[in-house]
């Protein structure tokens, strides 16, 4: 599921990444040390998950994920993945490892929790 949703976020189908993930309306979308201004806060519910997509996409020509490493852990899975893209401000090409954490309970996604450093992600998904 984690692999489907990342892949339609890539294609940029943000409508098909939330039919697989059905996210309930206590969904949370947590970063934990990204420093996205309009993603400080947590983002709840289905429309939070849309929203950080939008403004994470929103930023970049061209954006795109690459995914190294998932790891299934019962209730969580881990993700290790890349993101590419090009500043729509500054033109510039870019590139940064990320790590992340899905939890899922009864075949939805209930959280996500972002990283940028992987031990402290991995020790997350236990």
């Amino acid at each position: 599921m984690v692999r489907r949703i990342t892949e339609a976020i890539d294609r940029g189908d943000l409508d098909g990444a939330l039919a697989i993930a059905n996210p309930p309306p206590e969904f949370e979308f947590v970063l934990s040390g990204l420093l996205i201004p309009d993603l400080m806060a947590v983002q709840r519910g289905p429309e939070g998950l849309r929203r950080a997509a939008e403004v994470f996409w929103g930023e970049f020509d061209d954006p795109r994920i690459e995914v190294h490493e998932l790891i299934d852990a019962g209730d969580q899975v881990f993700v290790s993945a890349t993101f590419w893209g090009r500043g729509k401000q500054s033109g510039a090409e870019t590139s940064w490892d990320t790590w992340g954490v899905w939890t899922v309970l009864d075949g939805r996604l209930v959280r996500f929790q972002g990283f940028t450093d992987r031990d402290p992600a991995l020790e997350a998904a236990g």
